[in-house]
């Protein structure tokens, strides 16, 4: 489990609300905020009166630590849960970041990424004007961006109807933030994974099937076009910035990355090392996982960030990769692992 213990806030205790908590970003801000004496809420969509191990997600080593609130985030019931628990800091983290769920389920996406973020905004003004709220953005905001690197003043040019809608949400926070004085901000965020990775995303879709691979249980990993490009860092690295982001004094949007891209050969190629096999023996590029639309691959101009958060990331790509590879080694021959990945 990661650990954190640079960065401590005040002394009195203070209470936190996280969309999303049983994901890979909840569950580490979790850890992170009980580590520094928060009392962490969370939301769940689970209906069952007592949550199992499946629904605390990443956070099943943390049942008894947390408050779980079970209930639909598209309902007025998430401004009720927000005025009784007066959060001070609330962390929006959930959505529907799975780039080709966009395409198939339009509004849908469009619900999840905007609808729930102007629900818990107007949460905020009407009921927790105190609370400081963080909207978790994207780097597909940027989409076809033309420079080498984005930073908080590169023009937002989203392609996928995910990017359209986490900058339609960018805007509604700085709306909010500007018309009704309230502390929200954006963090703008670049690729980062984790062995909390969901298995559907190709980082973790590679370090899985190189695991099942070495350990003799498959012998081929299929993927679309290797040369695409992303900026990839550590979840773990990221709730730190994002944690930091609502103990500054102004509220002000920031874009968290590494400011180096790879492309998905890269990754491979990395995976692969790690359990001494050569990549090109297993991997092939198959027409129909090329996506038909891509963003370019843009890296993050983390300048802000380092002068006003004094945030820059720890984990470089190699160390993360093999973070993630050795993970799914270690899930695989003992599957009670899986929901305490490190």
């Amino acid at each position: 489990m990661a650990t954190y213990a640079k960065k401590q806030p005040k002394q009195d205790t203070r209470r936190a609300l996280i969309t999303g908590i049983t994901g890979q970003d909840g569950s580490y801000l979790a850890e992170l905020l009980l580590s520094c004496g928060y009392e962490v809420h969370g939301v769940t969509r689970s209906t069952s009166r007592q949550p199992s191990g499946r629904d605390l997600g990443y956070c099943a080593h943390l049942a008894g630590q947390i408050t779980l609130h079970r209930l639909n985030l598209r309902t007025s019931r998430l401004q009720e849960v927000i005025a009784d628990i007066q959060p001070d800091e609330l962390y929006h983290f959930a959505a529907d970041s799975f780039i080709p769920n966009g395409w198939e389920y339009p509004v849908d996406n469009l619900d999840a990424n905007l609808g729930l973020a102007l629900n818990i905004l107007e949460a905020i003004r009407r009921h927790s004007s105190h609370t400081k709220m963080l909207n978790a953005c994207s780097r597909e905001v940027f989409g076809n961006s033309v420079g080498v690197t984005a930073d908080e003043l590169t023009a937002m040019q989203p392609v996928t109807p995910y990017g359209i809608n986490k900058a339609a949400s960018r805007w509604t926070v700085n709306s909010f933030r500007d018309r009704y004085g309230i502390f929200a901000v954006n963090a703008i965020l670049f690729n980062h994974e984790s062995p909390r990775r969901g298995p559907h995303f190709v980082t973790r879709k590679i370090t899985k099937r190189v695991a099942e691979i070495h350990l003799g249980l498959a012998r081929t990993l299929e993927l679309g076009n290797l040369q695409v490009r992303r900026d990839w860092g550590f979840a773990g690295d990221y709730v730190e910035a994002m944690w930091s982001m609502l103990q500054a004094e102004a509220p002000e949007d920031f874009v968290i990355g590494t400011g180096t891209t790879h492309s998905i050969e890269d990754f491979a190629s990395r995976a692969f090392e790690c359990v001494g096999l050569d990549w090109r023996s297993h991997v092939t590029s198959v027409d129909h996982l090329v996506r038909p639309s891509d963003t370019t691959g843009v890296a993050a101009d983390i300048t802000k960030a380092k002068a006003i958060l004094d945030w820059s990331p720890q984990v470089q790509f190699e160390r993360l990769v093999s973070m993630m590879v050795d993970a799914d080694v270690a899930t695989i021959e003992n599957p009670s692992l899986s929901q305490n990945a490190a």
